[in-house]
């Protein structure tokens, strides 16, 4: 049986868009600036020296940046042998988040406009927050403000706990976060929380990507500390994904790994892997190749670290400690794979960890792709990340995307 694995360094753009401006992006260049800052010596916490990804670079990782920007990255040495097919792809969904992302990947971009919170303090509507409040008999909310993950539990976790009221917080992008402790407020309950506000945003028409719940452990300010049990309670896709044309025209598996599952609200999922950091999301991901199939199957894992733990929090030497570790592990993976099998690393937009402020950045998006068949080319500029579910269409044999093209 035929299978696809579509792995996706969240986060991990390679340079600025050709709309980068309508985002105020221009500039960023996440893949790039890591190199350059390992490069000069500003990227060494628990690590040292150039950044070193041989494995992604026999996959034409270096080739495709030399194509965007001229030159190949900082410190990063020409492959003796390229080994896959590489290209980039720009995005044509109207944002840069992680939803847009990754159903522009399945075939379907959001072409439509997502609500936000705007304010910076005072974010959510009174009557919003009135209709949460009764609909789970909370006494009252925390935050109500934009605000990062780790700041808002250093200003509100102490009172949390003491007072057992939720804190709800925002960003620049749109959703709706809920940060509770998993011992004082109970894992159980937020996620019984965070259904509610899903229902309330959507029957009040709020076009709210997500809503995700961000539990919580520790006593003490500055000792608070976000655990591996977040989950997102998303809005649908607006469309057919590819995933579930394989489950419906072929009877096929779908199997998501990390937050997958969530991001695309459970739908074309036949079984869903929760995660628990970037080496349990590796190994789970080689567990499923080492396994025998009998469907056609996509095994489609989202590498959230890259994006929550050293973009947002614009960790250069975490996000470059963590591509070597991917590296490394890379080539098990490739070493697992069978004749048929077909490897596809991307992202699903940039989160420069060099860059202003703390939000996503607007920038292509690598395709390395594997098959041991295939021959090596460079398959050029992709006008949508689509092209991506518009090859795996192709190589299922199912009916064609709306949108994109296929590579093959």
């Amino acid at each position: 049986m035929k299978r696809v694995f579509i792995l996706v360094l969240d986060s991990f753009g390679i340079g600025y868009s050709e709309d980068a401006n309508k985002f105020h992006d221009v500039g960023a260049d996440t893949f790039g600036h890591i190199a350059e800052y390992c490069y000069f010596g500003k990227a060494n916490y628990n690590r040292f020296s150039s950044l070193y990804i041989p494995n992604l670079m026999s996959l034409g990782l270096g080739q495709v940046y030399k194509n965007i920007t001229g030159y190949l990255p900082y410190g990063i040495a020409k492959p003796l042998n390229v080994i896959g097919s590489y290209g980039y792809a720009s995005e044509i969904s109207s944002a840069k988040d992680t939803s847009s992302g990754h159903w522009e990947i399945a075939g379907v971009p959001v072409l439509f406009e997502w609500d936000y919170f705007h304010n910076i303090k005072n974010s959510f509507p009174d009557n919003l927050l009135q209709k949460i409040s009764c609909a789970h008999g909370l006494t009252g909310i925390l935050g109500n403000c934009h605000a990062s993950g780790t700041d808002i539990l250093n200003d509100f976790g102490s009172l949390h706990i003491t007072t057992k009221k939720p804190i709800i917080y925002t960003s620049s992008d749109s959703v709706l976060q809920v940060a509770c402790h998993e011992k004082y407020f109970g894992l159980t309950n937020l996620y019984e929380l965070c259904q509610k506000i899903r229902y309330i945003l959507d029957k009040y028409n709020y076009n709210i990507t997500r809503v995700i719940a961000r539990p919580f452990i520790g006593e003490k300010k500055f000792h608070f500390i976000r655990t591996n049990n977040r989950r997102d309670f998303s809005k649908l896709p607006p469309g057919k994904t590819v995933i579930q044309k394989l489950i419906e025209e072929k009877e096929g598996d779908v199997i998501g790994i990390g937050k997958t599952s969530d991001i695309f609200g459970h739908i074309g999922i036949t079984k869903k892997i929760y995660t628990s950091g970037l080496q349990d999301s590796i190994n789970s991901t080689i567990d499923e190749i080492n396994r025998i199939s009998q469907k056609n199957t996509i095994v489609f894992s989202n590498f959230v670290e890259f994006d929550s733990l050293w973009g947002h929090r614009r960790d250069v030497s975490g996000y470059a400690l963590g591509l070597e570790y991917f590296d490394l592990r890379l080539l098990e993976i490739l070493n697992g794979l069978k004749i048929e099998d077909i490897l596809i690393i991307t992202a699903d937009h940039g989160c420069d960890p060099t860059w202003k402020g703390t939000d996503h950045t607007r920038e292509y998006v690598p395709i390395l792709l594997y098959n041991k068949l295939f021959p090596v080319q460079y398959f050029g500029h992709r006008k949508t990340f689509s092209d991506i579910a518009q090859t795996i269409s192709k190589y299922f044999s199912l009916s064609s995307m709306n949108y994109g093209s296929s590579i093959l």
